[in-house]
């Protein structure tokens, strides 16, 4: 039942392989100073709502589209977005420093 389970985990997640790669925005590496007191908040989040805020924001993919990367539901997505994101701001209003705000 485990080899089933997994052979067939396997074959819904494979590759397609096309002849042109998708469009993609290209962003710097490191972020500029003032982001980094951000960036940094953003790392204290827990592991699925940084994952999903980046993915929204940093890589303007759609809830569905999040939803498939994580292997989640979209609700979940929407609803990890929303805890994310109040966290930040609690977080950014509280804190001494000014910081830009996610988009």
């Amino acid at each position: 039942m485990a080899r089933l389970h997994i052979s067939v985990w396997r074959r819904r997640r494979r590759e397609h392989l096309t002849g042109e790669p998708p469009d993609r925005v290209h962003h710097e590496s490191f972020p500029p100073d003032e982001d980094q007191g951000l960036w940094q908040e953003l790392a204290a989040l827990p592991r699925k709502q940084r994952a999903v805020l980046v993915l929204r924001h940093y890589e303007q993919l759609s809830d569905g589209e999040i939803a498939q990367v994580l292997g989640i539901s979209p609700g979940t997505v929407r609803s990890q977005a929303s805890r994310g994101l109040d966290k930040l701001r609690s977080s950014l209003s509280s804190s001494p420093a000014p910081h830009r705000s996610m988009r």
